[in-house]
């Protein structure tokens, strides 16, 4: 089986086993793939090494190894770095494309999956996959070809050399004849009686019966008239074998003159060229395959290209599909919101009530973020700066959010050194705030919190620290990108953007974000920014 004739190899890599039932289901009836499956990259690294793959889709979100370091390790090995990689992602930010290209994706797919994009998509580049595989046995057929026909030319110069006495017919590896000056034959070597198979002593014309029957009339006219000129004689013609085979040969003869220009007989040779024929002709099909092959590689490139183009619209649809939709969820949450806190406060209010405030408090938080994202991605987000009491502002947080400690077992201390007034935007940095404290309710949950607010020279310094699971070294800076998180969705909810909100907010207001941890030591996360702002009143923040 040649290489283009095998079924193409792809690698599917996902930790989710229906993601790859999905996949599965999707490829499985397209003919010519060949599907393996891996559900860790320890695992699909395995596999690379005992297969040939000509296209990986690698989800984003490995556990342990994530798939942009799978794609960097495959890059960095020289029998796999040209292996196609689209990566599987629930949402792709900037910094997640950035990293994409950067560790060498060819594309990408963005989660719930669209059978159709995933069929074309898989469709050119594995196109491209056997396109290669084609070209690369094309250039070893033409390197074949041209090894042979150079060969032949190396054996048609040395025949050249041959000298033309009888003594020295019987000494080449050439059928040698000689003709009298009225074109019959009187002799043959020996290599012509080994080739043909026939009988010492031959009859003048005895030869032209080994000649292949279409080939005898041309062949024959162009000797009659190589007679009557007196000029060298040159045909290509199909010799019998003995074994009853035709093969190609190159005829030639010159004449030999004598002292007064007459001729007095005519040297001749048959050349063996039946494999230059061939190889001319295997190149000459090589060629015509090469053409065709390099059109569908551009036309593949052409609709490669045109694919990027609807993917990179298809992203911004989905933002345009996100300020929409959370700025017609805001106007029925506010509405809910003010019910559910009216319930909540009255005279009696039950547990209901008060599940259902905390359950719309969550609903327009995920609003809020969702619009937050989808102004940073616009570029629209907008600071309203003013002069502001840090402390005051790290207080109102802390006291809206001490219901919800109490109930996660969290006791809230916050520690000031006084007044502390900084510009600043004071909704959005209670916004960050809030972000902090929630996060160490949620991953600190039945251990105490602890805020602290002080003045680092020219800075104000706001520190949040909890006595949770902690962050490994890791994921710490991950967790402050779009959708960036350091556990599994599955054990802690939210959508992954506070961290990446904050930070947006905080570099707006010139300021840092950091964290220091331990895995399992809790979490101190701080976050610095000046007390003057030199920027107008009105600052907006470019994604």
């Amino acid at each position: 089986m040649t290489e283009t004739s095998r079924p193409v190899e792809i690698l599917l890599v996902d930790d989710r086993r229906e993601n790859l039932l999905s996949l599965r289901a999707i490829l499985d009836d397209q003919p010519g793939y060949q599907l393996v499956e891996a559900t860790s990259g320890a695992e699909a690294l395995r596999a690379i090494l005992s297969h040939e793959f000509g296209l990986i889709l690698l989800d984003v979100g490995l556990p342990g190894m994530d798939g942009f370091e799978v794609a960097a390790l495959i890059k960095q090995r020289e029998r796999t770095k040209d292996i196609p990689i689209i990566f599987l992602t629930a949402g792709l930010d900037d910094e997640m494309f950035r990293r994409a290209y950067q560790v060498g994706a060819a594309d990408y797919l963005i989660k719930p999956v669209s059978r159709e994009l995933v069929r074309a998509k898989v469709a050119v580049f594995v196109d491209l996959a056997r396109k290669t595989a084609q070209l690369r046995e094309q250039t070893a057929l033409l390197q074949e070809a041209e090894r042979k026909q150079k060969a032949t030319e190396m054996a048609e110069l040395k025949m050249a050399s041959e000298r033309r006495y009888r003594h020295l017919a019987e000494s080449i590896p050439h059928m040698i004849w000689r003709a009298l000056p009225d074109g019959q034959v009187e002799y043959w070597n020996q290599r012509w009686y080994d080739y043909t198979g026939a009988t010492q002593p031959m009859s003048a014309d005895s030869g032209w019966g080994y000649v292949h029957p279409d080939d005898r009339e041309r062949c024959a006219k162009h000797w009659l008239e190589a007679l009557e000129k007196g000029v060298p004689y040159q045909c290509e013609v199909r010799l019998l074998r003995s074994d009853g085979i035709y093969r190609w040969h190159l005829r030639r003869a010159l004449p030999e003159r004598g002292s007064d220009r007459q001729i007095i007989a005519w040297l001749g040779t048959d050349t063996d060229i039946d494999d230059r024929r061939r190889a001319d002709d295997e190149r000459a099909e090589l060629l015509v395959r090469e053409r065709a092959a390099r059109f569908e590689a551009e036309a593949a490139q052409k609709r490669a290209a045109r694919l990027y183009v609807e993917a990179r619209e298809a992203v911004r649809m989905r933002d345009d599909f996100l300020t929409v939709a959370a700025h017609e969820l805001r106007t029925p949450l506010t509405t809910l919101r003010l019910q559910a806190q009216g319930m909540a406060r009255s005279a009696g209010a039950s547990e209901s009530a008060r599940t259902l405030l905390r359950a719309v408090e969550r609903l327009c938080k995920l609003a809020d973020q969702l619009l937050d994202v989808s102004r940073i991605a616009g570029g629209r987000l907008a600071l309203q700066i003013e002069r502001a009491d840090v402390p005051g502002i790290v207080a109102e947080a802390s006291q809206r959010l001490e219901e919800e400690a109490r109930r996660n077992g969290c006791a809230i201390d916050v520690r000031t050194e006084g007044a502390l007034p900084a510009d600043c935007d004071p909704l959005r940095i209670e916004q960050v705030v809030t972000n902090l404290v929630v996060n160490a309710i949620k991953y600190g949950r039945g251990k105490p919190i602890e805020i602290g607010v002080a003045r680092q020279g020219r800075f104000a310094q706001i520190s949040v620290r909890d006595h949770g699971i902690g962050v490994p070294a890791e994921d710490q800076e991950r967790i402050f990108e779009r959708f960036g998180r350091a556990v599994s969705v599955r054990e802690y909810g939210g959508l992954g953007m506070g961290l990446f909100i904050s930070r947006q907010i905080i570099d707006a207001h010139g300021g840092s974000i950091r964290v220091e941890s331990e895995a399992g030591k809790g979490a101190t996360f701080t976050i610095e920014f000046p007390l003057e702002q030199r920027a107008p009143e009105e600052t907006h923040v470019t994604a």
